[in-house]
């Protein structure tokens, strides 16, 4: 495994330790799962598709589109 340095500004550190502390993960694997959703990302706009945000009726199990993910 390679490792990395990475410069971040206070806001997105303590955001990152936030996010791994809720999740119960490590800030690295708060990154890594960062950059796999980055990455599919990337894939999916290759394709000319986008990611978007969606919200499961607990009833029904309908999904609704409420966003697109968008500048990734």
């Amino acid at each position: 495994m390679s490792r990395l340095t990475v410069d971040l500004s206070k806001e997105i550190s303590d955001r990152l330790t936030e996010i791994a502390r809720k999740e119960g993960i490590t800030k690295a694997e708060a990154m890594r799962r960062a950059f796999a959703l980055l990455s599919v990302a990337e894939q999916e706009k290759a394709k000319g598709n986008s990611l978007g945000i969606v919200r499961e009726d607990p009833q029904s199990h309908q999904l609704q589109a409420i966003g697109r993910v968008v500048g990734i």
